[in-house]
């Protein structure tokens, strides 16, 4: 049975009714920052602004504001669409009161372009094909966009199971801010209905707009089938998405789920091509060195071949997660990198099922 939902909006509070079979279900989506900031900007170039969450609402991964002269751009529109109403609204506070224009997407992931629904149609949202494709596709049933949400009823039982364990009162208020910010995202999330892109292309694209030239570049199969490095030449900055991510350390790591292991190296090398002095990644910190790229390509390598081993003795995905060893790599990536995802070995047994059927 088909369902229908009706959004209204007040401010910044959002109420959404589901009728499903006759059964009406209430979500109130609440404001958990208390008047504080969800984001942070920092200026990383002239007019170049890279956005962070503050932690004050569930935000996931970082924007990118690009200032020109009579408009705004935005690389990537957050989590939920009330996670972009809030961007927008304190990009219009703390950096610029011009329109946003442009929109791009780096990949189709919930995480980066799920706030693009409160976009309009004036403004062109800008991805590669492959985005679009999986936009118009049921993209909220897909294994990555459940396998991140479904967990988020069990996380709220245990932070309340938290709270009223909490015996210290500091620890208890900050369990509680917890809750507010997992619930009121949780609430967001069931007002999404994605929005893909209007505008796409294939391998580059260029945009002279505002008096400033934005390069949208695909170097190869990499994290997913699309994503896309924004680029500015002028500035030296590439903006890379989920494709490549932060300093080394624990989080390094990009998610793999979706990803074609064995391409993205040489995807990666392409990125290399460009000529960059500041990488403004999906997750994690600015950053300038180079030979982290390198530092990926060498675990990437190293993970595939491991992988296509053990599915050649014929082992199960679980039991080559219990067997592979990626710990020449934790010294770059941390202790973190023992721990296998599962969900990255299932999607190299894909690949290679494609490659090489058993």
């Amino acid at each position: 049975m088909k369902t229908k939902r009706q959004v209204v909006m007040s401010g910044m509070a959002v109420a959404i009714v589901l009728i499903s079979g006759g059964l009406w279900v209430t979500a109130q989506e609440t404001d958990p920052t208390d008047g504080r900031a969800a984001y942070q900007f920092e200026e990383i170039g002239d007019g170049v602004y890279f956005a962070t969450g503050t932690g004050a609402m569930t935000t996931f991964s970082n924007s990118l504001v690009i200032v020109n002269d009579d408009h705004a751009m935005l690389v990537d529109t957050s989590v939920s669409p009330a996670a972009a109403r809030k961007l927008v609204a304190e990009i219009k506070t703390e950096v610029t009161d011009k329109p946003i224009r442009y929109v791009f997407n780096t990949h189709f992931h919930f995480d980066h372009a799920h706030g693009n629904q409160i976009f309009g149609d004036d403004v062109e949202i800008l991805g590669h094909e492959y985005v679009r494709e999986q936009h118009l596709s049921n993209v909220l049933d897909q294994r990555t966009n459940r396998s991140f949400s479904e967990i988020i009823p069990g996380q709220i039982e245990q932070l309340k199971e938290a709270v009223s364990a909490a015996a210290d009162s500091d620890e208890r208020a900050r369990l509680q801010v917890q809750l507010r910010v997992s619930e009121a995202h949780w609430n967001a999330i069931q007002e999404t209905d994605p929005k893909a892109p209007n505008v796409t292309y294939r391998d580059m694209m260029k945009l002279v707009k505002g008096g400033r030239e934005v390069q949208l570049h695909f170097v190869g199969r990499g994290h997913t089938a699309g994503d896309t490095m924004v680029f500015l030449p002028e500035e030296r900055i590439v903006f890379t998405g989920d494709f490549f991510v932060g300093q080394p350390g624990a989080a390094a790591l990009p998610f793999m789920g979706d990803g074609f292991v064995n391409e993205w190296p040489a995807s990666l090398e392409r990125l290399k091509g460009l000529d960059f002095d500041v990488i403004v990644p999906g997750h994690g910190r600015p950053f300038g060195e180079r030979e982290q790229i390198e530092t990926l390509q060498s675990y990437l390598q190293d993970f595939w071949q491991q992988v296509s081993g053990f599915r050649a003795e014929g082992l199960s995905v679980d039991q080559t997660v219990a067997r592979i060893d990626m710990s020449d790599h934790a010294s770059v990536y941390g202790e973190g990198v023992r721990n296998v995802d599962p969900r990255a070995v299932t999607r190299i047994y894909e690949v290679l099922q494609i490659l090489h059927p058993m």
